[in-house]
């Protein structure tokens, strides 16, 4: 995502605190809507797309796109030797045809996990956006005392008046808008029928290529404590504080694991 330009927001602002309500004016301005149509927005993306519209959809393209190719997929196949070693010329080279015919006739097959692998990946973009959207509105309107443990958390500084720190604001907005706007395009990506002629992700792929499924989909969690993966898009960033604490926490974990080295 296109970095956000924040400076206009602020330069008539000249104090370090922001009076809450901006947090949400700026939402509203970047969306270009209100918060309560934002929230309704994000409820109401959805995937809604079958797996029997998707195989109806791949089964027209097959025939519109090369009906003689699906004609010799269908057909009965002839019976040859299962030792290969007495396969004639002509067995081998229908055999070779036959192979390059599946792979060919691979993109109209519907792999299921696909629409899986979108409604997973659309959930936890709306689930990360609804959560966002829900602290900033809290704190925007001063109601901020049920959220607290989770802007302890995240680090989020507000003062004795519930006035939030301009970088504060920027790393609750930031993630904010990446999510819903992953969410938006996600979820027409997967509502798109003629995605399937080409999305073909599976288990077995992602296996075969030594991925796992964590690594494939966007972390549930709003922040990682991690100096190496904190800046992932669509978390909150972690504070200067954050840092410098987790930085003297790699220190003092360095300084433990030299110590039982060198008393081995």
């Amino acid at each position: 995502m296109a970095k956000l330009n924040f400076e206009s927001y602020f330069e008539s602002i000249d104090t370090q605190y922001c009076d809450s309500k901006y947090i949400i004016t700026i939402l509203e301005n970047i969306l270009e809507k209100k918060l309560d149509d934002i929230k309704n927005e994000i409820n109401n993306t959805q995937i809604v797309v079958t797996k029997e519209q998707i195989t109806a959809y791949l089964e027209k393209k097959f025939e519109e796109e090369d009906p003689e190719l699906k004609k010799r997929i269908e057909s009965s196949k002839p019976k040859r030797p299962k030792n290969n070693t007495s396969w004639t010329g002509e067995d081998i080279k229908v055999a070779s045809q036959e192979f390059m015919d599946r792979l060919s006739a691979e993109r109209y097959y519907f792999e299921p996990y696909a629409l899986e692998y979108f409604n997973r990946y659309a959930n936890i973009l709306r689930n990360k956006a609804l959560l966002l959207v829900n602290i900033i509105e809290k704190i925007g309107y001063k109601n901020s005392l049920s959220i607290q443990d989770l802007l302890n958390e995240l680090d989020i500084q507000l003062d004795q008046y519930g006035n939030i720190l301009k970088e504060d604001i920027i790393r609750l907005i930031t993630p904010t808008i990446y999510n819903i706007r992953e969410l938006n395009n996600t979820v027409a990506n997967a509502n798109l029928l003629s995605t399937y002629l080409t999305f073909k992700l599976s288990k077995n792929s992602l296996y075969r290529d030594g991925w796992s499924e964590d690594e494939i989909y966007p972390t549930s969690s709003l922040q990682s404590k991690n100096l190496y993966y904190s800046d992932r898009e669509g978390n909150v960033d972690l504070s200067d504080n954050q840092r410098a604490e987790l930085k003297r926490e790699q220190r003092r974990s360095m300084k433990k694991s030299a110590k039982i080295l060198l008393d081995l």
